[in-house]
């Protein structure tokens, strides 16, 4: 996460550290079916970050999913 702040059902994830850019990300993942996280560079300053979020209607083998994707896809 960027922040340490606790948070709900909206994050943002940074990918700065990974030298993959949040738009790369996204389109790893919706290679997968999952539509990524939206990229919070261009309108709020934050390159390299993406906001995700989960509503009650994804279960934890959905949120397992979306790790386990976003760790494939920064290891590209």
């Amino acid at each position: 996460p960027r922040f340490s702040a606790p948070h709900g059902k909206e994050f943002v994830v940074d990918f700065t550290a990974t030298g993959r850019s949040a738009a790369e990300v996204s389109a790893d993942l919706l290679d997968q079916g999952i539509l990524g996280g939206i990229d919070l560079g261009p309108d709020f300053g934050l390159s390299g970050c993406a906001l995700f979020c989960v509503t009650e209607k994804h279960g934890q083998a959905d949120v397992d999913r979306l790790v386990a994707a976003i760790r494939e896809a920064v290891r590209r």
